[in-house]
This record gives structure tokens, C-alpha cells and sequence, in this order.
């Protein structure tokens, strides 16, 4: 039987001026135990984290890993307890092996690298990255392996509490089942897990029980087979989400489609890709990591300069050499990394908002401040960002309000075509309900919306069509009512021995 308190918190408050981001938090795990920690984006979770890691000092609580009692305000041994953070600690300029190591007290301060190969390459086998070399600098990795690099970091620390901040946020289903069979190898070893996500299905397929935090105060933990959907959602939000219908695009055909792909290609990556997109239609591209099914984003939002086919755009074909031909030709791309790629953090709301259209606000060298702020406090609106905060910093927003003003922040562009990648990673139950109905809206003025994500349920809710890619080729394109989650899965884990039209 696993020992009891491998983990103890008690009474962990922290206050920002006025806002309580936690408020006399406890929690108790043991040796061998997967819990899950859920909450909306700003219930406290981040907060309670970076306490445990020693990078937030609290303003009042103790805490003991194993029987000792950690130093508040430190950074914590990684022995004792390491994170993956939702936001991730890859630095570009290094390899994936010194990634790996960085931070490890192992290393001594002679660094020979040749000790440690053998073992951080199998680390990196078993998180399916097999085929990155050890030198590989991380800045060309894609955002889900730098994701899988920052586990094996974790795991590498064999701490005795690991703590997993979205882990799985940019992962495809294969690479998600990865991840949960080594937690699971872990718990069976008695490391304690905390496995933060949003996607509830997986805190019922990994967890053995579940904290929930809300506004910052402790709401309920309880076993997780004791716990419905509905019930952890209640705790979570402090209501019953009611789901708005979202209606799905109309079967009948359109004369002229908004977008139309003819043997795209990338090499290395996309053969061949036919689709069709209509006005006011939202179509789901899917497929694993190295698929070949993000490069269709990149394709259209002029991030590859190698790209093969013909494009369409309301019947003109249209070359999109880079990202100033995407914008000039009414297609915004929103980016999977909002810290890195979406917003700018120590920039006011307002100015993020309407970062991508200011010369539209500017006469003779002029800013026309009020026009500026007008637009502002539309977007914000649109998706539900007080206008009262646009002039605080986006750093200060939780990770649902960040991803509504990356959102915000393509919508004033007025595309025609709007590019989606990962549309609500790492975003709680509540906010994405709510982008999921403000996209729905935009779709039904017009807007043509083309997403890539990893979250099944996600493309189950949203699109109107799912496009499945398998090795760089289209396997089918079927509308949403006519697949199951099993058929998508199967389709870009297995392929098919016959490709569907698109």
C-alpha cells in the first residue's frame, strides 16, 4: 500500500494587491497517486504551481515533499519536485540534449555530455521522438516535440512529485497515450503526479482523484471514479454550462467556394491535398505529430516558401509567398504559441487588440487615438474582454483571455479567411464555450475558418467538416455528422487503404 503524505500544502494564500489568487489552499497527496487539479483559467492553479516550485513565495502556508519541509520562495530541489509548465522553459539556442539537462543538479560543474546520452536518448524514445537527433537545436522543433522535450526533462528529474502543467495542450491522441503511459509507469514507481488540463476526458482517463479550485479557494477533491462530467464541471465553474447550439454549415454545395487547394504540396510533409471551403464554413484539418497536417496552415499563412499547387481564393488563384501576401489577400493566421507568437505579454490589451491594423488609425503621421480605442473596445467585446482591463498589460490575463485577444487581434484584420492553430489550447471548459460561439457567429457574417488541432473533442464540436491527413496525404474530408472520434483516430493513426476525395 503507497504511504500516505508524500505531498502535504496547508493553508497557502497569495495575494496581488487586491486579488486573491489563492486563498488558504490545501492538498494532500500520496506516494503513487495521480491527481488531477482543475479550475477556469484564473481559479489559481498556475499559482498553486509556481508555489510548489519555489517560484512564488506565498503569503502564508507550509509545505512538505517526503517528509521535508520545502524553503517558501526558493526554488525547490528538482529531486523533490519538478514541473512542465504550460508555457514552456525551451530555450532555441540550445540542443535538445543540453535542454534535457538544463537545470539538473547532475551535471556537476565539469559538463561532460557523453555521460548522459545513453540516457536522455531513451527518455526521448519513449515520448516517441525516436527520430530527433540529440543535437538538433530546439529552436527547429515544432511546438508538440519542444512539448515531448519538456516532459522528458521532467521525467528525467525522477523527482519525487511531478507536476504536469497542460502537458498534452499541442498533442495528437497517439502522442497523449504516450504521455499517459509513462505517468502511469511513474505512479507505479510511487512518484505523486499533478496533472493539470482542460480536456476533462483526460482527467477521467488518467486520474485517480481530483482537486478543483475556483476564484482561488479549495472547492472539492474527491476520487475521480466518484465524479461525473457534469459534477466536475459544476465544481469548476459554479454552474451547469449550457452549451449554445452551434449550427452546422448547410450540406448543400456552393457555386464558388472561398478557398479552393489543388495538389497542395510541401516536400517532406503534404502530397498532393485537395479541399474545397466554403463561405461561412468552419473545416477541421487532423492528423498526428509530423503528419503533415499543421503544413496546411503554415502553406496558407505564407510560413513556408515551399510550397507546391495551386491556391484559390473566391475564384482568382492567389500565390501567398509570405505573410504580408496572406494579410493583403484577407487571410489571418492566429499561432499555437499565443506567448511566443500570438500576443505581445507586457503590452496593453488595447494596443494587442489592434496591433495588426494600426496604419488604419493613422493620418499623416498621426494616431487617431479615439478611432483606436473605439476598435479596441469592439474586439473586446466580440470576445467577451471587459474593456475596463484594455489598458493592463495581457501578462495579467489568464490563458483563456489571452487566446480571445490573439483571437481579437486576427478578427481586426476583417479576413476572409481566418487560420486556426490549436484555437483553444490550454483554454478552461467555460472560455472555450465561449470562443466556440463567437467563431460560430463570425462563421454565419461569412467568415471562412480553417483549424488545426490535436483535441478530438474540439474538432467534434466545432467544425462543419473534417479533413484527416495520414503521412503528408489526405485520407478523407466527411462532414462532421458522419464521423465518430474512433473514425478520425483510426483514420490518422492508420491511414486507409483508399484515399476519400476532398
Amino acid at each position: 500500500m503507497p504511504s500516505e503524505g508524500m505531498l502535504i500544502a496547508r493553508n497557502l494564500s497569495k495575494h496581488y494587491g487586491g486579488v486573491h489568487a489563492l486563498e488558504g489552499v490545501g492538498l494532500e497527496m500520496r506516494a503513487g497517486e495521480i491527481r488531477g487539479l482543475c479550475g477556469e483559467n484564473g481559479a489559481g492553479k498556475s499559482t498553486f504551481i509556481k508555489i510548489l516550485g519555489g517560484l512564488v513565495r506565498p503569503d502564508t502556508g507550509e509545505i512538505s515533499v517526503n517528509r521535508i519541509s520545502l524553503h517558501l520562495g526558493h526554488q525547490t530541489d528538482p529531486k523533490l519536485v519538478s514541473i512542465v509548465h504550460q508555457e514552456l522553459a525551451i530555450v532555441p539556442t540550445l540542443s535538445v540534449l543540453d535542454n534535457i539537462l538544463l537545470g539538473s543538479r547532475d551535471t556537476g560543474e565539469l559538463y561532460f555530455r557523453g555521460r548522459f546520452r545513453e540516457t536522455v536518448r531513451g527518455h526521448l524514445d519513449s515520448m516517441g521522438l525516436s527520430h530527433l537527433s540529440l543535437d538538433t537545436l530546439a529552436g527547429q522543433l515544432s511546438l508538440a516535440e519542444r512539448q515531448l522535450v519538456e516532459i522528458a526533462r521532467g521525467v528525467s528529474r525522477h523527482a519525487k512529485v511531478l507536476l504536469l502543467d497542460e502537458p498534452t495542450a499541442t498533442l495528437s491522441d497517439a502522442e497523449i497515450q504516450r504521455v499517459f503511459a509513462i505517468c502511469r509507469y511513474l505512479r507505479d514507481r510511487g512518484t505523486a503526479l499533478v496533472f493539470v488540463s482542460h480536456r476533462l476526458d483526460e482527467v477521467f482517463a488518467l486520474t485517480d482523484s481530483v482537486t478543483v479550485l475556483r476564484n482561488g479557494r479549495h472547492v472539492l477533491t474527491q476520487e475521480t471514479p466518484t465524479l461525473t462530467p457534469k459534477e466536475l464541471v459544476r465544481a469548476m465553474i459554479g454552474r451547469e454550462l449550457v452549451h449554445g447550439h452551434l449550427r452546422p454549415y448547410p450540406a448543400e454545395t456552393v457555386a464558388l467556394p472561398r478557398l479552393r487547394l489543388t495538389k497542395l504540396s510541401i516536400p517532406g510533409k503534404l502530397k498532393g491535398v485537395d479541399l474545397s471551403l466554403a463561405r461561412g464554413e468552419i473545416v477541421a484539418v487532423v492528423g498526428t505529430l509530423g503528419s503533415g497536417a499543421d503544413a496546411v496552415m503554415d502553406a496558407l499563412a505564407g510560413l513556408d516558401d515551399s510550397v507546391e499547387g495551386r491556391i484559390e481564393l473566391d475564384g482568382e488563384t492567389v500565390a501567398i509567398n509570405g505573410v504580408r501576401d496572406a494579410i493583403r489577400l484577407g487571410v489571418a493566421y492566429v499561432a499555437e504559441d499565443r506567448a511566443g507568437k500570438g500576443v505581445f505579454l507586457d503590452a496593453p490589451i488595447g494596443i494587442n487588440l489592434v496591433a495588426s491594423v494600426m496604419d488604419r488609425f493613422s493620418k499623416i503621421g498621426v494616431m487617431r487615438q479615439r478611432a483606436e480605442r473605439q476598435r479596441a473596445v469592439e474586439l473586446a467585446s466580440m470576445f467577451s474582454i471587459d474593456p475596463r482591463r484594455l489598458p493592463h498589460e495581457v501578462s495579467t490575463l489568464s490563458g483563456g483571455n489571452q487566446q480571445k485577444v490573439s483571437l481579437g487581434k486576427a478578427a481586426a484584420l476583417d479576413p476572409r479567411l481566418l487560420l486556426l492553430n490549436e484555437p483553444t489550447r490550454g483554454v478552461d471548459v467555460g472560455a472555450r464555450s465561449e470562443i466556440y460561439s463567437t467563431l460560430r457567429r463570425m462563421a454565419d457574417r461569412g467568415l471562412s475558418i480553417l483549424f488545426y488541432s490535436t483535441d478530438l473533442e474540439e474538432v467534434l464540436d466545432l467544425a462543419d467538416r473534417v479533413l484527416t491527413i495520414f503521412r503528408g496525404s489526405v485520407v478523407r474530408c466527411a462532414r462532421r455528422q458522419e464521423l465518430t472520434g474512433d473514425d478520425i483516430l483510426d483514420d490518422i493513426i492508420r491511414g486507409r487503404s483508399q484515399a476519400h476525395a476532398a
